[in-house]
């Protein structure tokens, strides 16, 4: 029986500039929220508290310093007209701008329960939290697909961003699935291992924290300057 808090987290698509004319889109959670050690009722009420809205704008004192973010800012930099040179620029933008407020780009998982890594089980703590356990996972998966794709795609019809990168080679699938790319006109750049559907300005790659050198920054640069996605 999933609880009301998995029901927030479902709802949670991730942080950032609701308004965003820039998505990066991951597969799931990086970290996991709560361990055995914590007091869960605290993280429950925490959850009820926080996790309030759709896409939550990162604090101002957040540095945003995890693998993840790195290629974002470069990206988001380079096209953003208050950055003169992403190269030597992106990490005070990284720092002051990326996925704040106002900052016209914002981050969504795929999926909404995170855990060390992909290969690794949910932590226990997840049964009591959210009524998730290795039990129930396929279940998880199915309703996932079925409810959060769903709600992912009406906010993406909803917001309309300009652009969309997803990064995460293993669900390339997924993140199809849950744009409705099956079917779409596409091209492939297997050397980069990068995958574009030009006409709803969606591209697919590799994982931000798995060698994603300035070398796809700067492919992935040139097509959303060809597009003329600009941020502020």
């Amino acid at each position: 029986m999933f609880t009301k808090e998995f029901e927030i987290v479902m709802n949670y698509l991730g942080w950032g500039d609701p308004n965003a004319i820039l998505w990066t889109v991951g597969i799931e959670e990086a970290e996991s929220w709560c361990s055995d050690k914590k007091d869960l009722n605290l993280e429950k009420e925490l959850i009820r508290r926080k996790y309030n809205g759709s896409v939550i704008p990162v604090p101002d004192n957040d540095d945003c310093k995890f693998p993840v973010a790195n290629p974002a800012a470069k990206m988001a930099c380079a096209i953003s007209i208050s950055c003169r040179n992403w190269k030597n620029n992106w990490r005070n933008y990284q720092k002051n701008k990326l996925w704040k407020k106002g900052s016209k780009t914002c981050n969504i998982n795929l999926y909404p329960l995170g855990k060390k890594s992909l290969k690794n089980s949910f932590p226990k703590c997840y049964k009591e939290l959210f009524g998730i356990d290795a039990n129930s996972l396929k279940y998880y998966e199915k309703l996932v697909k079925e409810r959060r794709f769903s709600r992912i795609q009406e906010f993406y019809n909803e917001r309309q961003p300009e652009a969309v990168i997803c990064y995460g080679k293993s669900h390339w699938h997924d993140f199809e699935e849950a744009f409705k790319l099956n079917g779409e006109e596409f091209e492939e750049y297997p050397d980069l291992k990068v995958k574009i559907y030009p006409l709803k300005k969606i591209i697919l790659t590799r994982h931000f924290s798995r060698g994603f050198g300035n070398n796809i920054c700067e492919f992935i640069i040139e097509k959303l300057r060809k597009w003329n996605i600009k941020l502020p």
